[in-house]
Formats: C-alpha cells, structure tokens, sequence
C-alpha cells in the first residue's frame, strides 16, 4: 500500500527520501570514530519504586545508527510519580542514557557495544539535550560554546583547537549570526527559542559525540523551527559519525508535520510502557496496515499511529485490549542477543579537564556574568553611599562627653545589623536561581561541583567587598569614632567579615531550602535571630545560660563584640558641669567601664575575628554540601 501523504512528503516504504540543501550536507568526518555504536537491550524493566507502578515493561530492543524517534501514547502516570507522562518514552531514553531518579528501579539487561556501561563511561562518548533549555543568560552564544570547550574537550587540546571547533559547531548548527547576541532571559530579550534549542544541541556536539539523546527537542518549537531542527539532526546521522535519539512529545504532530515524520530512520512506538513497534519509520504504515489499522489518505502517518494506540472517550476496556492484542500479532522483538554477547571494546575520547581548569575557567566565567549584572552593584554601592550617610548623620560627632555614652553602642549594633542584612539579601537566590542549570552540566560531567563552587563564591565575594569598605570609609568619619588609624582598619575589617558572614549564613540557607521562596521565609528568621542574640539586646553579662547556645551561633554578637572592644579601648570620656554626679565626679571617665558594665571583656578582638572565619567556612560547607547533595 503506498499512502498519498507519503508519496507527497516524500515517505517511501523502503526508506526516507529527504531533500537537502548542499550547505546542509553533512561534513566528513569519518575519522571521528572508528567503530560504529551499537546499544541494545532485553527485557527491560523500570518501576517506579514509590507508586509501585510499572513504567517499562519488559521490553526489548536496539539502537545501531541514524536518526531514531521515540513516539507513545499519552499515559496516566504523573511526572512527579517518578516518571514521564506514563507513556515511557522518557524513561527509556533516561534508563539508555544513565540518568534515571533513584526512586526507580531497573531490572533486564542493556549494554553498549556488547559491555556493561556506567554514566561516568557513556557521558565521555555521548551528550544529551534536556527538554528544557537551561542556559546562562549572561553569556553570549560564542561565550557560552567557548567556556564549554575550555571544560568539556579534551585536555591535549590547544586554545586554537577549541576555537577552531567552537566556529565548526557554529557553522553546523547555524549560530554564526548570533554569535554576539546575549542567550537572555524571559526579563532580558536573547536569541530566539530555536536558538537557544540550536546551542544546547552545538554544547553537545564539542565534544563529538557517538550518541546523541535529546528529550523532546521539538517541545515550545513551532512547527517550522522544529523542521529545521530535525534537519540539523538528521545531518549528524547521516554524518555516519554520530547516532541521533530522541522523544517526541505526541501533542507536537497536531501540526502539518509530515517532513519532519519524513526525516526519521528508524521509529519507536510505545503504548503503556510496552513497545508497539520497532523498526524503519516508513515500514510502520505497512505494519498498522498489516495489523487492520490503514492510514487513511492525507491523514499524517504520525497522528494515526498515536490515534490508534491512544484511549479515547469511545474505548471500552475490551477493545483496547483487542487493539494491543492485534497489534502484538503482527509485532516481535528484534534479534540483540548478537549484540549481547559480542562485545566490542569501548572507545572513550574524552579525558576529565583537570579541576584547577576547572575552577580558572569558571571563575572567569563567573565574572564575567558578574560584570554583565553591574547594575545591581552599582545600586548596592548606591544604596550603601546613603544608608551611611543617614547613619552618620544621624549620629554626627557623637563626642566623648557623657551623652556620647548612650549613643555609641546603638551606632556600633546598627551598623552591624545594616552590613549583615544587606549582604544576606543580595545573595539569597545565588544557588536557587541556577541549580537546575548546574545539575545539567554536572550531569554531563562538565566540571566538579567543588570548582563550581569555589568559582561562584569567590566571584560573588570579590564583587560583594568594595560596599563594606565603603560604608566604613564614611561612617566611621561621620559619626565620629576614635580617629586612630589602626582602629580604623580593625573596623573595616570586622565590616567585611560581618558582610560576608551573612553572606554565607543566606548561601547555606539557599543551599539547603533549594528554591528562592523557601529560602525567603527561612533566612528572616535566621537573621532575626542573630539580631536578637546579638549583644546589644541581650549583653553578654546578663545574658540567661539557657539561651548561650544562640548566643554562640550569631555573628551580630561577634562583629558587635569586636568592634565595641576596638572603639571602647583607650577611649577617655570626659563630663561637662551640668553632667557631674552630686559627689563632683564624672559617672563615666574610660570606654574600659563600660566594657566591664556590659561583660564584653570575656572574649578579645582577635578572637572574635577567628570566630567569624570560621563560621564563615562552615557556612560555606553546609552550602557546599547542599548544594553538592541536594539534586531536586
């Protein structure tokens, strides 16, 4: 039977007759790998452990070369529940591909060239495409390709070598004339969608892999990007260099998109976990036809397989299993116990980029991102210029008489408490923002989550130090603080610890609470309660024993302490008539009285400055931990 449609699109019962351009012929790169991939699997099995539910139903199969498609029916399992639309599409391309949840489990048999494979093995010859498109939107699409050739491509290779190939893979994939356009975001306006698809394709691509799996790359296209999308990926298998598999979500063939069904080698057709068929994508219209189920004339050979699979409204539960059962009758497994048990040695191109390259390379990226977000610095420094100046003013030239006395400490805590909550909140979506994207590129095994890490911290760090300084630099004058230069500096330097220990108590926060909403309601109450057990509220002499281990936790005490020891040490007040005591004396002649009054002497300046380095490392360790565990 030869259907219209077909014949029109270009849909043969033999094979694919697809036209295509002369500059979208693939290249030759036949030395790129030697040995073909071959990746099968029997009675495959995948479970998801929490509902109790089958996802994969003991299927059998294989993927040799060209351009694969993994179609299925709509399902009723919910992604949440641990896997895809209940379909199974995603979870076998998660379970080829090494990346499934560990609430699944998997039972059968699959291996790559007739081996056993892990995820740390597959990712050096492979790539994959998420679904979403996760991407920095601060870089350009030639800086995004660059940094990750500098992390991805092996480590022999020179400068000139990975820029060579960023512009080959630019080239192929058609990026060359938005090389200089930012990625963007939905606030800031970037390359277009296909664009950003088109990238996260070509970041894959670097490396050249032998297997490529993409997880419906066609979804949030229209049906005219999404043809061009699957013209560039039926380029790469051609290319005889590189295997192409992907899922197709079943509500993307509502379009006329028949030449994109037309561009397919090889179909997977699954119904509720199980496989209907396997085989050439132009053989399925003789199978459903051999089945009792023809195409009908101009009707897309795409939509009609899934309308035959997929429930309706008019299905009873006898008919469905008619349906499966005719089905089933006219489909069998393909032969992979040759590619079971032959195997063939595994060629793994990659090498792992050292992690001091890592961390250069990210750090560098990371400030470039910083430097692209000035703005936001440039506010901040705005911001810290005013609040100190209101401060200062407020408490101009407090003196050293005894009104100075009860002015003093208030200054000393407020300023405290400004340079931690400005420092807490500027950070608080730092990790939230970008752990989707972070997980993605880990889990192509771009870099270590230590050296990423390491870079962003050290990054922010270095952009966050110029707002304490500068609040030193102006408040300490205004409000008129001992005017001793080492006094000076002990300040300055007890404000950059206090910001950046805040900085890390709201990174350790966001770490943990994972999104930016959570780590909003849980941060106020760290910070509240730091504030409270600060110092001032509570001093240290009438502090209750019960509440010393808060106490022990705030930062506020520390930097409070500390920089009260430094003003208050050496300090000489002096009264005016009207405030001598009615024995003729001044209440209050030395800083030293008032230190022993509010039990501050317990702990020295030096100690308090050990103290916040230390908080500030093992905050730094918990986000670390959070961020290096905690993967949804």
């Amino acid at each position: 039977m030869e259907h219209p449609l077909g014949q029109a699109s270009g849909l043969q019962t033999a094979e694919v007759a697809v036209t295509i351009p002369a500059s979208e012929k693939p290249e030759d790169h036949a030395d790129d790998h030697a040995a073909p991939i071959n990746l099968a699997w029997k009675d495959l099995t995948v479970t998801a452990k929490r509902a109790n539910r089958p996802l994969l139903n003991g299927v059998t199969g294989k993927i040799t070369s060209g351009f694969y498609s993994i179609m299925a029916s709509p399902g009723v399992v919910d992604e949440g529940e641990g896997g895809p639309s209940g379909s199974g599409k995603t979870t076998l391309l998660n379970t080829l591909a090494c990346r499934l949840d560990h609430g699944v489990g998997v039972a059968g048999e699959f291996k790559l060239n007739g081996n056993d494979y892990s995820n740390a093995e597959l990712k050096k010859m492979s790539g994959y495409v998420m679904q979403d498109d996760l991407l920095n939107p601060h870089l350009t699409a030639e800086e995004t390709l660059r940094y990750t050739a500098e992390l991805r491509m092996p480590r022999t290779s020179t400068p000139e070598e990975r820029a060579q190939r960023v512009q080959e893979v630019m080239g192929q994939v058609g990026l060359s004339h938005v090389r200089d356009v930012i990625v963007g975001s939905p606030m800031k306006k970037g390359i277009s969608g296909g664009e950003r698809k088109r990238l996260c394709v070509a970041m894959e691509l670097l490396t050249k892999p032998a297997l490529l799996f993409l997880d419906e790359p066609t979804s949030g296209l229209d049906s005219v990007t999404a043809l061009s999308l699957c013209r560039l990926l039926r380029r790469l298998a051609s290319s005889k260099t590189c295997t192409v598999v992907c899922t197709i979500h079943q509500d993307f063939f509502s379009h006329d998109t028949a030449k994109i069904f037309a561009l397919f080698d090889q179909l997977l057709l699954l119904n509720r976990g199980n496989i209907v068929y396997q085989g050439p994508a132009q053989g399925a219209l003789d199978f459903f036809d051999r089945s009792g189920f023809p195409c009908p004339a101009y009707e897309n050979p795409a939509d009609h397989f899934l309308d035959v699979i997929m429930p309706n409204a008019n299905d009873s539960v006898e008919s469905l299993v008619e349906k499966d059962r005719q089905l089933s009758r006219f489909y069998s497994p393909p032969n992979v116990e040759h590619l079971l048990e032959n195997p063939k040695p595994l060629v793994l191109p990659r090498d792992v980029t050292p992690w001091h390259v890592q961390f250069r390379v990210l750090l560098r990226r990371s400030l470039k991102e910083t430097w692209r977000k000035r703005s936001t610095t440039y506010v901040l420094m705005l911001q810290t210029v005013i609040i100190a100046v209101l401060i200062g003013t407020v408490f101009l030239r407090i003196g050293t008489d005894q009104k100075s006395t009860v002015r003093r400490q208030p200054v000393l805590f407020f300023t405290v408490i400004n340079q931690g909550m400005f420092g807490a909140l500027i950070v608080i979506n730092s990790f939230p923002s970008e752990r989707m994207l972070s997980l993605r590129e880990r889990a192509a095994g771009t870099y270590h989550c230590s050296a990423y890490f390491l870079a962003k911290v050290t990054a922010e760090t270095i952009s966050q130090l110029p707002a304490p300084i500068l609040f030193s630099c102006v408040v300490y004058f205004l409000v008129g603080l001992q005017p001793v230069a080492s006094k000076f500096f002990i300040y300055m330097a007890l404000m950059v610890l206090c910001s950046t220990a805040a900085t890390s108590l709201a990174l350790a926060v966001s770490a943990i609470a994972r999104t930016t909403d959570m780590a909003v309601t849980i941060l106020p109450m760290a910070l509240e309660i730091c504030r409270l057990f600060g110092g001032f509220f509570l001093s240290p002499a009438n502090l209750p024993k019960y509440f010393s281990w808060l106490d022990a936790l705030s930062y506020v005490k520390y930097t409070y302490v500390g920089i009260s020891l430094n003003e208050l040490h050496g300090l000489e007040l002096h009264c005016t008539p009207s405030q001598l005591n009615s024995a003729g004396k001044c209440p209050i002649t030395s800083g030293e009285q008032t230190i022993k009054s509010l039990g501050l002497d317990y702990i020295g300046i030096a100690d308090c400055v050990g103290i916040l380095i230390a908080y500030i490392v093992i905050c730094r360790v918990i986000a670390y931990l959070g961020v290096r565990y905690l993967k949804h």
